[in-house]
């Protein structure tokens, strides 16, 4: 005859060490999986939302054997010999040309452009330097100062760079991409904004560089 009897204390005590501890790796990596989901949010959401700023605007992307290729047009080339499917035709008032040439005329052909890197600094993801480059036949002689702004994230600061033999250089940080604006100050008392979009679109080519 098989008696039942009740667990005594000792063996009640037992079983929940033994369910705890088999339990403890568990609960060790699901804290750790949200640890790095909370410190990686910001990086993970940029990352986010540049593959898919990628995908919208139909640049190349690699995803492990999945490439999809960007649109390519050749320069100087006859129109009918262009190899894209894109639709395309001439530009035959110069209109385009003309409202082109517009964005060189105001900043005296002095363009705001921007380089990254890997960021050295916690909880960023690229440093970025801004500078002035001057179109063909132009320099930046004429300018006197420029003042830079950001944003809100570094305190709604206007930051003014005088450093002409440096090309007015101005470094950062940021964990995602931002619009930059800068006032060009001319030595005849003109003054005129120009802005960049400060993209990580080049973020592999600087990480492997």
């Amino acid at each position: 005859m098989l008696w039942l009897t009740e667990p005594s204390q000792a063996t009640q005590n037992a079983s929940t060490s033994y369910s705890f501890w088999g339990a403890l790796p568990g609960l060790l990596w699901f804290g750790l999986a949200t640890a790095c989901l909370l410190l990686l949010h910001r990086q993970l959401t940029a990352l986010v939302e540049n593959l898919a700023w990628r995908l919208r605007t139909g640049a190349a992307v690699k995803l492990f054997s999945l490439e999809l290729g960007a649109t390519y047009v050749a320069p100087n080339v006859e129109p009918k010999t262009f190899e894209t499917n894109l639709e395309h035709y001439t530009d035959k008032n110069d209109d385009r040309w003309k409202q082109r040439e517009q964005y060189y005329g105001p900043n005296r052909r002095a363009f705001l452009v921007h380089k990254i890197g890997p960021s050295k600094h916690k909880g960023q993801l690229y440093d970025i330097q801004l500078y002035l480059v001057p179109h063909k036949g132009a320099n930046l002689a004429g300018i006197a100062k420029v003042e830079y702004y950001f944003g809100k994230y570094w305190g709604n600061q206007i930051f003014v760079s005088i450093d002409r033999a440096r090309s007015f250089a101005i470094s950062t940080s940021a964990y995602g991409p931002f619009v930059c604006t800068a006032e060009l100050f001319f030595s005849d008392g003109e003054r005129v904004f120009v802005s960049r979009y400060v993209d990580f679109e080049m973020g592999g080519i600087a990480a492997n560089g």
